[in-house]
């Protein structure tokens, strides 16, 4: 037990990392744009550019891990990411830093399953599920720190490249952590020889033709818009509300730390009431609530009323970390990676789509009006879905 709560605590670094990596574009929007000179459409091409690829990457990175092993696809892929950073950190062309997007979306593409196949092979079951929580909540604090350390960093040093490279430093270090202390093999919990695996692709035939995956893959798609409104929100704030762009960081950070407690609150109460469903219908109805209070309250308002309710919208997003919980006890063993990679793919692949639309939207139309209502939207649906396609799942495979 003691190697596998060091096992997390590098891993965890990692995740920290890689998340501020997968914010910083957002969290740079507003310098961005004016920068470089680009539209508000073109700004949400260079937000996606990194989760498409991480999307597509997503079935490919288990398939990967069957045939390298977790650890090793994990170091291979950070190893990309590295060089992709700091190709970021020295571009000043909007080419040369789609091109880095890219670079990181592939190199950190793979990690998070991989991450979860090493937790699942060092942590007893009665254990699992909250180490997951905790690897999960990391994502938060690194949103938190790209959406509050840009606008601190601009302001203390007029530049935002002091800080990435700050964090590219970090991951350099943390990648040989990981290189000392990754292992897949030696664990108690392991024991007796592998099941043999059948055909990878009778394995993702089956996996794709599951209706029983349908209302996570479409719950999972529309839940992404969450993120697409994180990835807008300082610009949004800017734009809409007048808040500066500290005030506006400040806002957008505070909603990204709420994804830390989030997931280990939603995780615990889905183990506590052994339900899942009832869980994610009612985290994901508040938040729809909260997103429409958001959207339609006047700027003047206090700015403890924003941050309160940028809390309140991270943390009942959080339920999207009962999906790699729910998709295992849904689909057998053999599948059950894959259905991860399958929804957590087509999931980032949505948000890559609706992160430009979302700029476009404000630029065709000169306002965020419709680019509100798709959010909305989505996030109405979202819930429905919950509330009437998906089936209670906790315990095990449902037939």
């Amino acid at each position: 037990m003691n190697y596998a709560v060091v096992l997390l605590a590098t891993i965890c670094l990692t995740y920290f990392v890689e998340n501020f990596l997968r914010s910083a574009a957002g969290a740079l929007t507003p310098i961005l744009i004016v920068e470089l000179g680009i539209s508000h459409g073109s700004m949400g091409l260079l937000i996606s550019a990194f989760f498409f690829v991480y999307g597509v990457m997503q079935i490919p990175s288990g398939v990967l891990s069957d045939a390298l092993g977790a650890r090793r696809t994990i170091l291979g892929f950070t190893a990309l990411t590295v060089v992709g950073v700091f190709l970021f950190w020295l571009s000043s062309s909007y080419g040369l830093l789609a091109s880095a997007q890219l670079m990181v979306g592939v190199g950190c593409s793979v990690f998070y399953i991989n991450a979860v196949k090493l937790i699942s092979t060092w942590f007893p079951a009665e254990r699992k599920a909250t180490a997951i929580g905790v690897i999960s909540a990391a994502s938060g604090l690194g949103n938190f720190v790209a959406y509050m350390g840009f606008p601190l960093a601009v302001e203390r040093f007029g530049d935002w490249r002091p800080l990435y490279l700050a964090m590219s430093v970090v991951l350099v270090a943390n990648w040989a952590m990981n290189w000392l202390v990754l292992k897949e093999n030696g664990s108690p919990l392991v024991d007796g020889p592998h099941t043999r695996r059948q055909p990878i692709v009778r394995t993702l035939i089956e996996t794709v033709t599951d209706r029983r995956l349908l209302p996570f893959i479409a719950g999972y798609v529309l839940a992404s818009f969450s993120w697409v409104f994180l990835s807008w929100m300082p610009q949004y704030l800017i734009d809409v509300k007048g808040f500066t762009y500290v005030d506006a960081g400040m806002v957008a950070s505070v909603g990204s730390i709420a994804g830390i407690p989030g997931c280990i609150v939603v995780a615990a109460v889905s183990d506590r009431l052994r339900k899942r469903k009832l869980p994610i219908v009612a985290f994901s109805g508040v938040y729809a609530v909260l997103l429409g209070v958001f959207l339609f309250l006047p700027g003047s308002l206090p700015l403890s009323v924003y941050l309160a309710l940028s809390f309140g919208l991270t943390f009942m997003v959080s339920f999207w970390v009962l999906f790699f919980s729910m998709v295992p006890e849904t689909l057998p063993p053999e599948r059950a990676g894959m259905g991860l990679g399958l929804v957590n793919g087509l999931g980032t692949i949505g948000f890559s789509f609706v992160a430009p639309l979302y700029g476009a939207l404000v630029d065709a139309t000169g306002g965020y009006g419709a680019s509100s209502m798709v959010l909305m939207a989505g996030a109405v649906a979202m819930t429905l879905i919950f509330a009437v396609f998906l089936k209670e799942c906790y315990g095990g495979l449902k037939e």
